[in-house]
């Protein structure tokens, strides 16, 4: 063998050996990239997922089950997965759709309107569009404050609706918790451009700072970063605080006899837990004639992936 054939063979070798080195690392990446799609997969077994165009929004949701229909609505700073630790036992039994509210996580806004009404008037055009039948509405947070809007706006379009700890806006205990200074990042939210600009491409710190109250796996933060990553998602949490003042207004606009059936649910630990009587008892002087209070036990203000089995106990009981 010749020296050009020796070093040929040689240089085969060696790209041979790096050809191996290469692939083992992409092999490594590939499987980083992968696992936590299959988790996903796993943990989203029994799910289907669509969109739907509705009052000028694109509503992405999840559905699971059959029977009567249960809708429910996430939280700040949370999306459709917040109730992923429920569906699996609800479907059981109902027909279960949870949606992203318009601008966050898979939804697109269609505009710059985030009031409650207009979120509740997204829910109802959803059930309009899925052929639901009177479905029972749960939210907590945010999501809470859009189920009541719903109860105003649309009563005869609901066998009911729960409101899991939250304070509501128009409604006795509101202005106390907006006077709050651990409720600081209200007013941070609600200044005009500032969060967006600060927040770009770095939210990460604030939203595991907000999810750090409550215990969350690494893999349900990188959700909730996910689902409020961009510009777009940004801005439309941003929207949904600035229009407090509007949802305000729209709740005393809306007082008058009502007869859907109302739970407000509390974790027993959660910092609202005190102001639960009064927030029920604003809701009954706001016109709602059957209001039942529900408390969480061991639970805090993240009483879904708290006590996930008490709060599928409670919806059971009353959807």
């Amino acid at each position: 063998m010749d020296e050009e054939q020796s070093n040929s063979g040689t240089r085969t070798l060696l790209g041979i050996a790096a050809l191996g080195v290469a692939l083992a690392g992409s092999g490594y990446a590939i499987a980083r990239t992968v696992a936590p799609r299959l988790a996903a997969r796993r943990r989203d077994r029994g799910l289907s997922f669509g969109t739907a165009r509705v009052h000028g929004a694109v509503l992405h949701f999840a559905r699971a089950g059959r029977g009567p229909a249960v809708i429910l609505l996430h939280g700040f700073p949370q999306d459709w997965h917040a109730w992923r630790p429920v569906i699996d036992r609800l479907a059981k039994r109902f027909t279960v759709i949870v949606p992203d509210l318009r601008g966050i996580g898979g939804s697109t806004a269609g505009s710059d309107k985030f009031d409650d009404a207009t979120m509740a008037a997204d829910i109802r055009d959803l059930a309009k569009a899925l052929k639901l039948d009177r479905p029972y509405i749960v939210g907590h947070d945010i999501g809470g404050q859009v189920a009541h809007a719903f109860a105003l706006q649309f009563s005869q379009a609901t066998r009911g609706a729960m409101i899991l700890d939250t304070p509501l806006p128009g409604v006795d205990g509101w202005d106390e918790c907006m006077a709050n200074p651990g409720l600081w990042h209200v007013g941070f939210l609600q200044t005009p451009e500032l969060p967006e600009t600060l927040l770009a491409g770095r939210h990460a710190p604030f939203f595991e700072h907000m999810l750090g109250f409550g215990d969350f796996a690494p893999e349900q933060v990188a959700e909730s970063l996910k689902a409020y990553g961009s510009a777009a998602q940004l801005h439309a949490a941003c929207g949904i605080y600035r229009a407090f003042d509007r949802n305000v207004r729209f709740t005393r606009e809306h007082h008058g006899a009502n007869d859907v059936p109302l739970v407000l649910g509390m974790g027993a630990r959660s910092p609202l837990f005190a102001l639960a009587p009064r927030i029920a008892r604003g809701l009954r002087d706001g016109g709602f004639a059957k209001v039942e209070e529900a408390t969480v036990a061991d639970a805090g203000h993240f009483l879904i992936n708290d006590q996930p089995d008490a709060v599928a106990a409670l919806i059971e009981r009353h959807a």
